[in-house]
This record gives C-alpha cells, sequence and structure tokens, in this order.
C-alpha cells in the first residue's frame, strides 16, 4: 500500500491546476488576429499618426475591437514610454486609427493591445525620422542596429 505525504498530493494537484491553466488551448490559433500597422510623423513632438487593420485569419475584417495605442523608446524605456491612448475606428472596416505625440525622433516601439473581440498584443519597431517642413514622413519598420545617433529631441520639444 502507497501512503502519499499531504505535501506531495498538494503539490500534484497543483501542477495538474497549472498543467490546465498553461496547456494549449483549443482554438486559441484561430482566433488570433492579422495586424497591420502604417504611421507618418509630423510636427514637432513629433506627433505619430497610425492606421491599424485588422482582420481575421481568413481576412475579413474585425469591427467594434477594443484598441489601445502606446509606445516606448526600446533605447531608454524608463524614460521614454508614452501613455496608451484608445484608437477609434475610421469608418472603413476593420480600419482604426490613433495618434501619439512622441518625444524625441528615433526607435519606438510601437505596441497594439487589443482587448476585444480577442486578447493580444502586437509590438512594431519604428524609425521615426524628421521630416522636412509641414510634411509627413512613413515612419518605417526598424532594422536591427537602428536608433537616434544622439538621441536627441525633435526640434521645438524641450527634451527631458
Amino acid at each position: 500500500m502507497t501512503v502519499f505525504s499531504y505535501p506531495r498530493v498538494r503539490l500534484l494537484m497543483l501542477s495538474s491546476f497549472v498543467a490546465i491553466l498553461l496547456g494549449p488551448r483549443v482554438g486559441y490559433a484561430s482566433e488570433r488576429a492579422q495586424v497591420g500597422l502604417q504611421c507618418v510623423s509630423y510636427g514637432t513632438g513629433p506627433m505619430l499618426e497610425c492606421l491599424i487593420d485588422l482582420k481575421r485569419k481568413d481576412g475579413t475584417p474585425i469591427d467594434q475591437a477594443q484598441i489601445t495605442l502606446s509606445a516606448l523608446m526600446p533605447s531608454m524605456p524608463m524614460a521614454h514610454t508614452i501613455k496608451p491612448v484608445r484608437v477609434v475606428p475610421t469608418g472603413k472596416p476593420g480600419e482604426y486609427q490613433g495618434s501619439l505625440t512622441l518625444e524625441m525622433l528615433g526607435v519606438w516601439s510601437i505596441d497594439i493591445d487589443i482587448a476585444a473581440p480577442m486578447r493580444e498584443k502586437v509590438s512594431r519597431n519604428l524609425m521615426v525620422n524628421e521630416c522636412k517642413g509641414d510634411l509627413r514622413c512613413a515612419a518605417t519598420l526598424a532594422k536591427p542596429g537602428d536608433k537616434s545617433p544622439d538621441h536627441r529631441p525633435a526640434k521645438g520639444h524641450g527634451g527631458h
């Protein structure tokens, strides 16, 4: 006859519970969204205006999503973290818009946090460059090693 000690049984029950919580989620992969991100920068600050394209795995647009947009500078995350903003639908199916005021030029990690109809967080590193005059510049995907050469604030911004 095998006798289990109370702590051993408790540990076995706990590990079974954790396995259930962390185990594979049935249907989870089919719930993942396709997330497109296009951003332009302009003005001092600079401002970053982003369009988010949200689709199901089959390509159909996802409407009525609850999404927030935020940013942090990976090279200085404690110094440059931008408060999340709620994005709004543009009127085009599955398309949302949000704007962030950044503190300087350089590489920014843009976080797209989807709360509904599924739960997902997507991050993209973008290079935000200075635009000439009143033009708008595309913020492009950052390449490994990209950074602000001197971490200088954008023109007209007092810095930190």
